[in-house]
């Protein structure tokens, strides 16, 4: 180190720990603590995101990849009106289009957006724009064409190319009210890729006039078009995002989906790093810059997949479910508490053979061990609290009223719930447990809610709808929330605030009950899995996260399942579901998730 100082006039610097911001970028450093010299290097990636709720190609994008708008396509079995709200973790539910469409062009931000033509199902005209909340028809398009493109924003947008059927090289201007001409692209085409501004936008390749993909790439100075730089993977259905000078066209179809992706410094196409799905007919948000850019949809098929793109010094780990160890006895509708180290898992069904089983499972964090088996073997009970400190309530069957508290060794009674039940919602933990709906025989679906002060029930607020079909875990008893259930099956959620319940925002999973979820305040709860009697499907692989206000998606377990267990004293970040029924029969597996995560890239320096 004396002798580069002495060299070159300056020194490496020296670090006992290694550096951890993005700020470190481009330096070279001694980290101490590996003896080694490193340096924080930007590369380029994508990683995966939340789903989409309806998967669909052939769809609508804008926005930025912490801010972008999906709407329209085609589900694989209908045009739809969905539009779907991306808050830079998860999708939420917007406002329906008028009318289902694929093929449209999109162009302006999450809250001030323009749909332009598609198909309905013959090509349009039709334009609508998106104020936040919902769509309303506007001044259409002076030409009827399907598979354009947009850039810029509501008030100064670009609409160009497309299918009417032949290939367009029309260009249009609109100010937020009106249409008006712009110059036409030199190489009429559709199903191409658009980026920019209204005065600074780019026109990629795409389907030519003649039969094929073209590479071309033109770019708009406001009043005409003019040849650059052209890729080098010719392609249509693709997507794009970025600036003139910096942009990124991604998938699309040659004469197969493709992952390819390249980036445009201003004068050349370079490769970089491939999508994770190969797919076309793709949305993007296209006001996102290159280099933080977001792709969703697509085909072949209808897709969720959601992917993210970077270059960046910070290495981007998207949070993820992960499998744990499996359980040494394969069971659903158990109870459960602890956390992702230290968990328990209770008594359940079994079937086949059908039968209610006493096993009790610890989990140390990688495998679960057999330990003291439950009084009384039950199924559908409420549950809460720790693996040292964990309670069970309610259940079936017989029909229960008995309370168990778990200490880690032994089982002991505490005071009975007021109304013996089962399928009951609970949250909590041993000395301040919340009990809420559930099933009585002979006075069917209730609303009844009991607060437990670690030896007594007491009568707390009744829920406003009657629910069964509920699983526990659902924040703690001031904070704590009935998701779904039933019967008749529903979407919506009451939250409870230690005295009464209200209404709550309905979740993305439809009409179905037996949710599990983990979370400590209903303000940061994960819900996972769900199920319902028929039809099918039974059985939900679907994640989501509630922000206090609103459900979003969130990574998919790998197993569908239904009548999961969660381990009761887990965060959102740190979930973690098992056992439960598969469409196989009843599942063993663990599954595990972790938050997202960043950490800075170093590249060890070396004299080779």
């Amino acid at each position: 180190m004396t002798d580069y100082k002495a060299i070159f006039g300056k020194k490496i610097k020296f670090f006992t720990s290694d550096l951890s911001a993005a700020e470190a970028e481009g330096e070279v450093f001694y980290s101490d603590s590996s003896n080694e010299f490193k340096v924080a290097a930007a590369t380029a990636a994508w990683s995966s995101s939340a789903p989409l709720s309806t998967g669909r190609r052939f769809l609508g994008g804008t926005g930025t990849q912490t801010s972008a708008l999906a709407f329209a396509g085609y589900d694989g079995t209908a045009l739809s009106v969905v539009t779907e709200e991306y808050n830079g973790s998860g999708w939420s539910t917007g406002g329906n289009l008028n009318d289902g469409k694929e093929g449209v062009a999109g162009f302006g931000v999450q809250t001030a957006s323009v749909s332009v033509g598609g198909k309905i199902p013959g090509v349009t005209s039709q334009v609508e724009e998106y104020n936040g909340s919902s769509w309303t028809e506007v001044t259409d398009v002076p030409a009827v064409i399907a598979g354009g493109a947009g850039a810029g924003t509501l008030t100064a947008g670009l609409f160009f190319g497309g299918s009417v059927p032949g290939k367009s090289n029309v260009t249009l201007e609109y100010d937020g009210t009106n249409w008006t001409s712009g110059g036409n692209l030199n190489t009429a085409r559709g199903y191409l890729g658009g980026l920019g501004t209204q005065t600074a936008a780019s026109a990629i390749a795409g389907l030519g006039p003649a039969p094929g993909n073209v590479t071309i790439q033109e770019q708009y100075n406001g009043s005409a078009w003019t040849e650059v730089g052209d890729m080098n993977t010719a392609r249509r259905s693709l997507g794009a995002s970025g600036s003139t000078t910096s942009a990124l066209g991604f998938a699309g179809y040659t004469s197969t989906a493709v992952a390819n992706t390249e980036l445009w410094d201003g004068s050349a196409w370079t490769e970089v790093a491939d999508i994770g799905t190969a797919r076309y007919r793709v949305a993007a948000g296209t006001s996102s810059p290159a280099k933080a850019s977001i792709v969703f949809g697509g085909g072949p098929g209808a897709k969720t997949n959601t992917e993210e793109f970077n270059i960046t010094a910070m290495t981007v780990t998207q949070g993820a479910w992960s499998s744990g160890g499996n359980l040494n006895t394969g069971r659903k509708r158990a109870m459960g508490a602890g956390i992702q180290t230290a968990a328990m898992m209770a008594s359940g069904f079994t079937s086949p053979p059908n039968a209610y089983t006493a096993n009790v499972e610890e989990y140390d964090g990688s495998s679960w061990s057999e330990v003291t088996n439950i009084p009384s073997a039950r199924s559908f009970g409420g549950y809460g609290g720790t693996q040292t400190a964990a309670i069970l309530f309610g259940g079936t069957t017989p029909v229960f009223a008995a309370t168990l508290h778990y200490d880690g060794t032994n089982w002991t009674a505490g005071g009975d719930l007021g109304t013996a039940r089962y399928r009951i919602g609970g949250a909590g933990t041993q000395t301040a447990a919340l009990g809420f709906g559930g099933y009585i025989p002979g006075a069917a679906v209730n609303v009844h809610t009991e607060e437990y002060d670690g030896s007594s029930w007491t009568d707390g607020g009744d829920l406003n709808t009657a629910r069964s079909y509920l699983l526990s875990c659902s924040g703690i008893q001031t904070d704590a929330m009935a998701i779904n259930g039933g019967s008749p099956y529903t979407d919506t959620t009451e939250i409870y605030n230690g005295s009464a319940w209200t209404a709550g925002s309905d979740t993305l999973f439809g009409n179905r009950g037996y949710v599990a979820s983990a979370g400590t305040s209903t303000s940061a709860l994960r819900l996972f899995t769900a199920g319902i009697a028929s039809p099918s499907p039974r059985k939900s692989e679907e994640s989501q996260t509630y922000d206090g206000s609103a459900f979003s998606t969130a990574p998919s377990l790998a197993t569908a399942r239904h009548t999961v267990t969660s381990a009761a004293a887990a965060t959102s970040a740190t979930a973690m579901g098992y056992g439960g029924e598969t469409v196989t029969g009843n599942s063993t597996a663990t599954e595990e998730f972790t938050a997202e995560s960043t950490a800075l890239n170093l590249k060890t320096i070396t004299d080779s």
